[in-house]
């Protein structure tokens, strides 16, 4: 059983809707004993800049490590970066400023569109904003300093919903560009949980996707639910794990965080 979640939002970003110690109380109901608190950073097409104040968040967060450990959760820092190859003097200069745990780097806008909603294919054949999603994904592995690429199939959930499941074939090599990049700068891959039992499944999509980073060299992989609210924590871990390790890759519980 996967006892970690090492991606999360609290009130810190502003999608969030629970606060780091309410976090933390949910995942000790659910048995967790080890979560990563991984506000958002987000630079935006009009030019706009979203942070959390980091020096609140920073407060805020050792005074719960040292109120949880006790009661046996173990708690990091964290933050995303969306689009951050994009913003690399930014994201040096943020990431020299704050000693994060977990940094995970993740794409949330392709040539400006916002990759959650179906507009995002407007004019376009599916494999094309498929290979472009990919190529971005390679980009921050190469370029950025992170941990974790972040949710993999995010764009595969608006696709979906204009085109049904994806003809993941049509874009084997692309993905298989970024899994290599991923393994060879060191980055784990994410498996998102949060819609692992979507309808239509494409849970197959996903495993075959998690097996061509095998067999590019990746090994770990971070199952994370992303949530935004407290009872989304550890969501559908266990068919995560179940996914992860039919690939042959093995679940990536943060160990080395901590020196173990």
């Amino acid at each position: 059983m996967i006892l970690t979640d090492l991606h999360m939002h609290s009130t810190y970003s502003p999608d969030g809707n629970h606060t780091i110690a309410e976090l933390c109380e949910q995942a000790l109901a659910i048995g967790l004993t080890h979560i990563a608190v991984t506000d958002h950073v987000e630079w935006l097409p009009d030019g706009s800049h979203q942070r959390p104040d980091f020096d609140r968040y920073f407060a805020e967060l050792q005074a719960c490590q040292q109120r949880y450990a006790a009661r046996g959760l173990t708690l990091w820092s964290g933050v995303e970066l969306g689009n951050p190859h994009e913003h690399l003097t930014e994201v040096e200069d943020l990431l020299a400023r704050y000693p994060f745990d977990m940094i995970i780097g993740s794409l949330h806008w392709l040539r400006g569109q916002n990759i959650h909603f179906v507009h995002c294919f407007d004019g376009k054949q599916p494999e094309e904003v498929y290979t472009l999603y990919f190529e971005e994904l390679a980009h921050i592995a190469v370029s950025v300093d992170c941990k974790v690429i972040a949710h993999f199939d995010r764009i595969f959930w608006p696709g979906t919903m204009r085109f049904g499941l994806p003809a993941i074939e049509r874009i084997e090599q692309p993905v298989r560009n970024a899994m290599r990049a991923i393994a060879r700068h060191g980055r784990i891959l994410e498996l998102n949980t949060r819609f692992l039992t979507h309808t239509p499944g494409w849970n197959p999509v996903l495993e075959t996707v998690l097996r061509w980073y095998r067999e590019e060299g990746g090994q770990f992989v971070a199952i994370n639910s992303d949530a935004h609210r407290a009872s989304e924590i550890g969501r559908n871990r266990e068919i995560g794990e179940v996914l992860v390790e039919q690939a042959g890759c093995i679940p990536y519980l943060g160990r080395e965080i901590v020196g173990a």
